[in-house]
Parts: C-alpha cells; sequence; structure tokens
C-alpha cells in the first residue's frame, strides 16, 4: 500500500494508485473526526540524491460536528500536494511511508470544523440554529450580562 522496494525505485519512479484502509489513521471512536470512507491515494516515488521522494496526494472522507452549530457533516480531507523526502539507511531494502502519509493527512485536519463558511451557529442566549430560523435575542446584551469581566466593572481602585 505506502511501501515501496529499493530496489524498483532504482531501476525507474514507482506509482501507487488505490484506496486503503481508513484504520491506518488510527482515530478512536471518540475523536472529533471520523473516517466515512477508504483513504484514496496517488504516489510516486523516485530516487533523488540522498534519499527517495515521494509525492502525490491523498484523500479521505471524514465526519464530523461542526464547531457552531453542532450539526454533523462530512467533509472531504486533502493533502493534495505531497513531497515527503527519505533518506535511505545503508542496505535498506523497503521504505515504508505509512506514518508520514497519516501525518500529512492528519496535518490537514481543520481546528474548527464548519459545516459551511457562512454557518451562523447556535444562538448564545435561548440555543436555537440562526441557520434554521432567526430568533430576536439581544445577543450584544446578553454577551454583556454573562461576560466573566462585568463582575470586574464594578470595582473602584484608587
Amino acid at each position: 500500500m505506502f511501501k515501496f522496494s529499493v530496489s524498483a525505485l532504482e531501476k525507474a519512479p514507482v506509482t501507487r494508485r488505490g484506496e486503503a484502509d481508513a484504520a491506518f489513521l488510527d482515530l478512536d471512536a471518540a475523536d472529533t473526526f471520523a473516517p466515512a470512507g477508504d483513504v484514496s491515494y496517488d504516489l510516486t516515488a523516485q530516487l533523488v540524491s540522498g534519499g527517495v521522494l515521494v509525492s502525490g496526494s491523498c484523500s479521505c472522507l471524514m465526519h464530523t460536528v461542526c464547531g457552531k452549530c453542532l450539526k454533523e457533516f462530512d467533509f472531504l480531507l486533502e493533502a493534495p500536494d505531497l513531497h515527503i523526502f527519505f533518506e535511505l539507511e545503508e542496505n535498506q531494502e523497503e521504505l515504508d511511508t505509512a506514518d508520514d502519509i497519516r501525518a500529512e493527512l492528519l496535518l490537514e485536519l481543520p481546528m474548527n470544523p464548519l459545516c459551511d463558511p457562512e454557518c451562523q451557529g447556535l444562538c448564545p442566549v435561548c440555543g436555537v440554529d440562526r441557520n434554521r430560523q432567526h430568533c430576536s435575542c439581544n445577543t450584544a446584551e446578553a454577551a454583556e450580562k454573562v461576560s466573566p469581566w462585568s463582575a470586574l466593572d464594578g470595582l473602584k481602585l484608587d
């Protein structure tokens, strides 16, 4: 899957295309992100001075929850422009790139996943999903009342 024979690379670059079980991403069931399909990959490995350059792309359909409105949704996790250099050890016969491919994919996970870039989220006062319906809450006034800093407003310093 993500392994390359060094002796085959000495003859010509080697290309691997296909799908791999997303279990290699090693995401726990309790994680925010869960694979919703296999990992698709298109990788080419070639010998360069001092090692092997693996380039290509990987992608996987992921399932998560929106950070603003808590709606579940799927999105395509992509590492579209991979370029990873591996130093070869003396007499190395095989190169396993799975750990590095996994790391590159996981680095592409969003910090705050959004179901839509225009997601308005939940109302902090009444909890209604503002993407589906409008509420009449005054969120600025409510934010002032629940601000942890509002207790300092009455503080008098001499």
